[in-house]
């Protein structure tokens, strides 16, 4: 999120906490995980244009809307409240706010603050889209039991605490101490999973980590500086395809039949672009062929893969081998079925 979406979304956290009881200035940094001359910032702003009062109680000073004001919350659209149900359903996939998890009253308290800030026919609306409105990722992974892990992983990245973890690394089937600067704790949708991504000091890159590999983090002493230029989003577009990490390379893939309509109409990457449209003969299918700049590796070997017969690779001649040879292994297995 950016610094003015971080500001713009502490003003409003920071007009609810008022609204339910007098706060100080250390309950509200505890809260909001910031400090208390951010908060003392963000209520000075506030108060430019709204009743804020300050009551001293021995050393301390109780900040709350004067009596006379009535908190009214922003307006919701049906399109934000859909927005709002499906982004808790995804989150839901993950296990993070199944009852067993402390994330799980942050989610109710969520909803109870936009169903209370509602007038009563939007209510009975968002008690109906929830009903209808959902999401078809599933759980591949519950990640309830590990919320001491996520919460531990995301207080380092926020405070640029470089931490020692020990690792579990699925392919080499391995353990290994693992010297990381976190950088962000993001969702990936293959397969609804939680990463850590950050520098890896022994591999010397940005690398991802899966969050229920971590068995044990330890803080050192050290703090780390992240490039100031560094985004999220754009990295995981660049090094990230299917969930995989991989170095990037040209592809060209051609589908065909039904799979060809589907290449059509949808968009697996954003450096996808369409080199060629044929249409369905007498003689042959109809074909769709793509081209697009993305990470290599596991990650677009079993896109590919995922297709079956119905798309080719085209370039590069190394995937292309690749991909052949794991159709011939597979083939193998079935080569005694009658």
């Amino acid at each position: 999120m950016s610094h003015r979406g971080e500001l713009t979304e502490r003003m409003f956290e920071i007009q609810f906490l008022l609204n339910e009881r007098p706060q100080t200035l250390r309950e509200m940094a505890a809260y909001l995980r910031v400090s208390p001359r951010t908060v003392r910032r963000a209520l000075d702003t506030l108060s430019s244009r709204l009743p804020i009062v300050e009551n001293r109680e021995g050393r301390e000073i109780r900040y709350s809307f004067a009596r006379d004001y009535e908190f009214r919350p922003p307006p919701f659209t049906s399109a934000e409240l859909a927005t709002l149900l499906l982004a808790q359903e995804s989150i839901a996939a993950t296990g993070l706010t199944a009852i067993s998890s402390p994330f799980a009253r942050h989610a109710e308290s969520l909803l109870r603050k936009v169903r209370a800030a509602l007038h009563p026919s939007l209510q009975e609306k968002l008690d109906a889209m929830a009903a209808v409105f959902g999401s078809a990722s599933v759980p591949a992974k519950d990640f309830a039991r590990f919320a001491e892990t996520i919460e531990r992983l995301t207080d380092a990245a926020v405070e640029r605490k470089r931490i020692k973890i020990r690792y579990y690394t699925l392919h080499a089937d391995t353990f290994s101490e693992r010297l990381v600067d976190p950088y962000a704790v993001y969702f990936d949708p293959d397969g609804a999973t939680l990463k850590l991504i950050g520098y890896d000091h022994r591999r010397r890159g940005i690398i991802p980590f899966a969050i229920d590999h971590v068995r044990s983090i330890r803080e050192t002493r050290e703090r780390f500086t992240r490039p100031t230029d560094w985004d999220l989003r754009e990295f995981l577009a660049e090094n990230c395809f299917n969930g995989i990490h991989g170095e990037a390379v040209e592809v060209r893939l051609r589908a065909r039949g039904v799979t060809a309509r589907v290449f059509a109409e949808r968009t697996f990457h954003r450096t996808q672009r369409l080199i060629e449209r044929t249409e369905r003969t007498d003689e042959a299918e109809e074909t769709t062929t793509i081209e697009m700049r993305v990470a290599g590796g596991r990650g677009l070997v079993r896109f590919i893969l995922s297709w079956g017969p119905d798309v080719e690779v085209l370039s590069p001649a190394e995937l292309r081998r690749e991909v052949a040879e794991a159709h011939r292994r597979a083939l193998a297995m079935y080569a005694d079925d009658k």
